[in-house]
């Protein structure tokens, strides 16, 4: 068998899930066992009523519907009644055993002289034949009566009547062309109508003597021997439908009761408890037993044990039984190796396998096709030959019908019989290559006609289904077996954990199947490949039968796993899952966020050269001034650092090394052919007075050596060429006025339109949109409250470019944190360049240089749009007025105005102040969430004139509440292999690349459409990839918060919260993308407790602690120190390093690169300090005497504290609340009272 099926699909039946519901709810069933009755036809509850509870009595048919039945129980009547000697001949497996034993049995009790004869597999074959008959004359019959067999025996009947035996003929086989005449005979396939068509010879047996007993005053007679009928109609692979499945259930509680002597010490044999037999369990105990007699001997003493009525008798004949079976799995394998050794040189390809030998053991051939056909999953034919003729048992695969196949060559047979499932074939040996070929191009036909479409299950359980209640449940569908199957299932889209190959041989395979949230053993006896299997840690199918296993008490739920669907294999790559796989080879630039963040974008930097005191080095730096030329050269066989990158004069002499951090970020960079030189920007250290150097310069620009005092460093800008060539990023401007000048020459009416179309297309505005822009094209100070989603952003975006353009107002956008106008930033930039108007943001975080930059854009007009904190504009408020331009305030999340009254966020509640300061420009203050009492404290505050209320829910997200879930990475690979488009938000920019890593790896189907997304990404890769998710080139990105406001892509399906959010509005945002289509869309919850701590080490990173602030202090003041020793005025030093030697001088303090970059900000903002240059080539000047401020003062302190105090009470909310709770924060709005509409 197959390890993996790579080319199979899984198909559940399609399922009425109302009918489930009310087949669960009516009949009191469990959801598993709901959905296979229904998938199974049994959609009422009275019809699954009526399954569940098998009766003899509804359900077994009047044997009279049966052809010719009236007349062989007339003739047996008569037989009894005159006393003739009756022998019944019988066949060689399990059904013809049984149905021999009921006949002899019932006919004694009816008072007749009965025997019973089963014929010899080998001396005399199947039914009738001359050996057969000469047998039975020893028992001088007065007449023979067939069981499972003579329907095709015309030519021994007519025999037989010439000896002057009469015969009656009872079986349930297809009628041939050699039907006998001029004798009674009972058939039910006699009558394609006959409702008891499906019976086995066993059954037609019993049906016989249930009309005989009624007749004969022994009406019971028959309920009596139903366990031996159950026996045969389970043997004979027969449906165990209607009045077979209550002849079965009937069959089986008898068994249980264990009154027959021959049963009981069966199963005492083989370990099987009778109180535990069921269908299947009597198919792999008793069954192989009771047939291994025929198959290896005599059928004789399985006939035998069924009418012993002797318990010590019993025992001899089970044990013999038993060690009869023990040759017949030797023989078995033995044949099993020479057919697979057959059709390992030809033949295993054909749509029929046919298979022949010379010696080939008869009774075991139809075993062995039985098991090569599950495994090949094709029908089977062995031969076995012997002077000239094959004889052959074939075994079917799927729904073919293999007695229907079979019948289109019968010209080619001497012999053939059997059903659906099973045939028997005689036919000359030379015929068989013809049979092989006709058989092959019939099935082939078949299959163009209809073609396979997969596995079929009952019905796709998910692992938390899979449980000792639920699987004991599903026993209410027994008994199983032809027709009413053992349910088979499907899990679908899991992993395969714990993987094992176990058994002696190591030839079985032992898992856990997980997907995240719970986990079932599993076990998969003899599959091939077994080692694909071990190595497998891809997403999976599992298709099993249920098992509930118990060992030593316990119970526990298993898989009986009859394949593994693997994924298929990656398909060929598209030109973004190509990018993909080179961004991931820069991840150390991508996910840089310290000192070196993005410095393979920058132009020029500034930087030390490190290791210039070795080699003599001093001597040569001795030489240099500011301006040398210098190169950079890769030393990629550096024994200490692969990535190192040398600094050397152009004549190649070395100078020293790029830092190690810096290095591992140009390496991938030089790497790839990107070119960078460099040129001395200063010499340190040296001689005590700096100032005088008599020096002369030499041939290549470098001093003579003179004589110092202490060692040289030397400072150097990097130059990425490419870039440094390109004119500079100012002379672009005149592109954004040109843009500008082009909009501005449209009317207001075609402004608007054009404005709307640019940001939404063809899309109309919804009504809460138009009324909002509408109040504030006539100046009314507006309040909007409508649900995350509903488009509140592009209600300002589009009023703050019509001001723009036609009164060239400039904006101020207000967002609580600072970590949210970052991310608003980046696409709200492109979008208004594309109207030639420009974006800028001003935080705490903004240096001197760029707030005055951004100040003089305003009263140039070169900047049209700031975005920042209220702490930024509460303190700063003059500097924005003194531009005369601000027109237009936009206050997002406006409900914390009205949290400010409580305490929180005190510049929320001075907004007032901040906008008389400012003019009293248009205010737009949008929120979700805002009741009766926040709206008119919002009102009162920010002197709002209109009220907009959306009262639309988004009926069509859904929460999947899966917190502090067992195993998330599962969980989301089973969500990405849906293939519906989906986004992950994680925390950090490492995991959304490790996470699409493993994603891609797991999912191998879906690797090229998986991708990620980061703010560590250039404008190109984000835009291309944004691109490729809204056309569906991607279909999955795993992403950080970066991926959100400006990026409109409606049909997101999956919106998967993997880590927990820093905040509410976060949260809402990420949430919020889904489904904006407005089709049915899914948010998952996997984040839990175990996020709460590290984003809050996140967080207290960018807002240290007074204590550790104080500790920086002392080093910035350490290094000032000693560059005033050196003469010099100010120092460069990384974040890096400076972290460093925070730690050395206190360990007990907490600082990081992130800590150091905000700390340098508030010492700058507070007037401590003062700074120059970019983070790698910045330099520090304390400021003598600055003063005693509170750290307070600072609005990059308060802009950190702000946001580590809003997580604080985010978590507690996110991590408790209940899924209701939390999916009516984004799918609805919360609006005050319908009065206030009007006030």
């Amino acid at each position: 068998m197959s390890g993996f099926d790579q080319h199979n699909t899984l198909v559940a039946q399609p399922i009425d899930e109302a009918a489930v519901a009310n087949v669960a709810t009516t009949c009191a069933v469990g959801p598993l066992v709901s959905r296979v009755l229904v998938a199974r036809g049994f959609d009422t509850p009275e019809r699954v009523r009526e399954f569940l509870s098998p009766s003899l009595e509804r359900d077994w048919v009047d044997p009279a519907c049966i052809p010719g039945m009236l007349e062989v129980a007339d003739c047996l009547q008569a037989a009894i009644e005159s006393g003739k000697r009756i022998l019944v001949f019988g066949d060689f497996d399990v059904d013809g055993i049984t149905a021999t034993a009921i006949s002899v049995r019932a006919l004694r009790a009816l008072g007749a002289q009965a025997q019973g004869l089963i014929p010899h597999r080998y001396e005399e074959g199947y039914a009738l034949s001359d050996a057969a008959i000469e047998r039975g004359m020893a028992y001088e019959p007065d007449l023979i009566m067939t069981v499972d067999c003579g329907i095709s025996c015309a030519h021994e009947v007519e025999t037989l009547l010439e000896r002057g035996v009469e015969v009656c003929i009872t079986d349930h086989h297809e009628p041939g062309d050699a039907v006998p005449v001029g004798v009674p005979m009972t058939d039910p396939k006699l009558d394609p109508s006959c409702p008891s068509r499906d019976l086995a010879g066993a059954g037609v047996a019993l049906k016989l003597f249930c009309l005989l007993g009624e007749r004969m005053g022994q009406p019971e007679l028959w309920l009596e021997l139903t366990d031996l009928a159950a026996l045969g109609t389970i043997a004979d692979l027969m449906p165990l439908l209607g009045e077979n499945r209550a002849l079965v259930a009937h069959g089986l509680a008898r068994m249980r009761n264990a009154t027959r002597v021959g049963l009981l010490a069966l199963s005492a044999a083989c370990n099987v408890e009778p109180e535990a037999l069921t269908a299947t369990r009597l198919s792999f105990s008793l069954i192989p037993r009771l047939n291994a007699a025929g198959r290896m001997q005599e059928a004789t003493i399985a006939y035998d044990l069924l009418m012993c009525d002797e318990l010590d008798q019993a025992q001899r004949i089970a044990v013999e039984l038993e060690q009869i079976n023990d040759l017949r799995r030797q023989t078995e394998g033995e044949l099993n190796l020479q057919v697979e050794e057959q059709l390992a040189g030809a033949g295993s390809d054909d749509a029929v396998i046919v298979a022949a030998g010379e010696g080939w053991h008869e009774g075991v051939k139809g075993i062995v096709a039985s098991r090569i056909a599950r495994a090949k999953k094709k029908p089977v034919i062995i031969f076995s030959i012997e002077d000239g003729q094959a004889r052959g048992s074939g075994r079917t695969y799927g729904d073919i019908n293999l007695f229907e196949l079979a019948s289109t060559c019968s010209d080619l047979f001497e012999k053939f019989g059997g059903h659906a499932a099973a045939i028997g074939i005689t036919l000359p040996a030379n015929k068989l290559d013809e049979l092989r070929q006709r058989l092959c191009s019939q099935v082939l036909e078949m299959r163009q006609e209809a073609p396979d479409t997969g596995i079929h299950v009952d019905t796709i359980a998910c692992v938390e289904e899979c449980t000792v209640e639920q699987f004991s449940e599903l026993e209410l569908l027994q008994p199983c077996g032809n027709g009413n199957p053992t349910p088979l299932l499907a899990l679908h889209d899991v992993f395969l954990e714990d993987r094992a190959a176990v058994g002696k041989q190591a030839n079985h395979f032992r898992f856990n199947a997980s997907d995240g949230i719970a986990q079932v053993p599993g076990i998969y006896f003899g599959p091939d490949n077994i080692q694909e299997l071990v190595d497998c840690n891809a997403i999976c199918d599992v298709v099993f039968e249920p098992l509930v296993d118990e060992y030593r008490g316990r119970k526990n739920p298993k898989l009986m796993t009859k394949n593994i669907l693997l994924s298929p294999r990656m398909p060929s790559q598209t030109d973004m899952s190509a990018r993909i796989d080179e961004l991931f080879l820069a991840q150390d630039e991508i996910c840089e966020t310290g000192d070196y963040a993005g410095i393979t974008q920058v132009a020029r930097f500034n930087t030390k050269v490190v290791g210039v005191s070795y080699e003599n080095r001093q001597d040569v730096l001795a030489g240099l001034e500011a301006g040398v030329e210098l190169a950079l050269r890769r030393d990629a066989h550096n024994e200490y650092d692969a990535n190192a990158i040398a600094v050397t004069l152009l004549d190649g002499t070395q100078l020293g090394y790029l830092n190690k951090h810096l290095a591992k970020q140009l390496a991938p960079a030089m790497d790839s052919g990107i070119a960078y030189d460099a040129a001395v920007s200063a010499l340190t250290g040296g001689p005590l007075d700096a100032n005088v150097d008599m020096r002369s310069p030499g041939p290549l620009g470098v001093r003579d050596p003179g004589v110092t005092t202490r060692s040289y460093g030397v400072n150097i800008v990097v130059r990425r060429i490419d870039l440094d060539l390109k004119e500079p990023a100012g002379d672009a401007a005149p592109s954004l006025d040109e843009a500008r000048e082009r909009w501005q020459t449209l009317s207001p009416s075609e402004l608007e339109d054009s404005l709307r179309t640019a940001l939404i297309g063809n899309h109309e505005l919804h009504e809460a949109q138009a009324h909002a822009l509408d109040a504030l094209s006539h100046g009314r100070n507006t309040l909007a409250i409508m649900a995350t989603g509903r488009g509140k952003s592009l209600i300002f975006h589009l009023h703050a470019a019509r001001m723009a353009l036609l009164e060239g107002k400039a904006s101020i956008f207000i967002y609580p944190l600072r970590a949210l106008v970052a991310d608003q930033a980046f696409h709200l930039q492109e979008v208004f360049a594309q109207f030639g108007l420009a974006v800028s943001v001003l935080t705490g975080e903004s240096s001197e240089e760029v707030r005055k930059d951004v100040y003089a854009g305003l009263a140039q007009g070169r900047v049209n749009c700031v975005l920042t904190t209220p702490e930024f504009l509460a303190i700063h408020a003059d500097r924005f007025a003194q531009s005369g331009r601000i027109g237009f305030v936009v206050v997002d999340e406006a409900h914390h105005v009205a949290l400010a009254r409580a305490g929180n966020r005190s510049a929320y509640a001075g907004l007032a102040t901040t906008l008389d300061a400012l003019g009293n420009p248009l205010v737009l203050a949008v929120t979700a969430t805002a009741g009766t009492d926040e709206t008119q404290i919002i009102r009162r505050v920010l002197s709002i004139e209109e009220l907009v209320l959306d009262p639309t829910v988004r009926e069509n997200l859904k929460i999947d509440d899966r917190r502090d879930i067992r195993n998330r990475e599962q969980y989301l690979a089973g969500i990405v292999a849906s293939g519906e488009k989906c986004v992950a938000y994680v925390n950090s920019r490492d995991q959304s690349l490790s996470l699409t890593r493993m994603l891609r790896h797991r999912l191998p189907a879906l690797a090229p459409y998986v991708g990620f997304y980061n703010a560590g990404l250039s404008k190109a890769d984000r835009k291309a990839i944004e691109d490729a998710f809204r056309s569906g080139e991607l279909r999955c990105i795993i992403s950080t918060s970066a991926f959100g406001e400006g990026i409109d892509i409606p049909d997101i399906e999956h919106v998967v919260l993997y880590h927990l959010p820093f905040n509410d509005i976060e949260f809402n945002q990420m949430s919020g993308r889904a489904g904006r289509d407005g089709r049915d869309a899914t948010i998952h919850l996997l984040f839990g407790y175990g996020d709460a701590r590290i984003n809050e080490n996140i967080l207290e990173s960018g807002a240290p602690s007074r204590e550790a602030l104080v500790v920086l202090y002392r080093v910035l003041r350490e290094l000032s120190q000693e560059a005033a020793k050196r003469g010099e005025a100010g120092f460069s030093c990384t974040n890096h390093e400076l972290a460093g030697r925070a730690m050395k001088l206190d360990r007990r303090v907490k600082l990081d690169e992130s800590s150091v970059s905000c700390g340098i900000s508030v010492f700058r903002e507070l007037g401590f300090i003062e700074t120059s240059g970019a983070s790698v080539a910045r330099y520090i000047t304390l400021v003598p005497n600055p003063g005693h401020m509170e750290l307070e003062e600072s609005v990059r302190y308060r802009e950190g504290l702000e946001e580590l105090d809003t997580f604080k009470a985010f978590k507690s909310w996110a991590l408790k609340s209940d899924a209701q709770e939390l999916l009516e924060r984004f799918n609805r709005p919360i609006l005050p009272d319908n009065e206030l509409k009007g006030a």
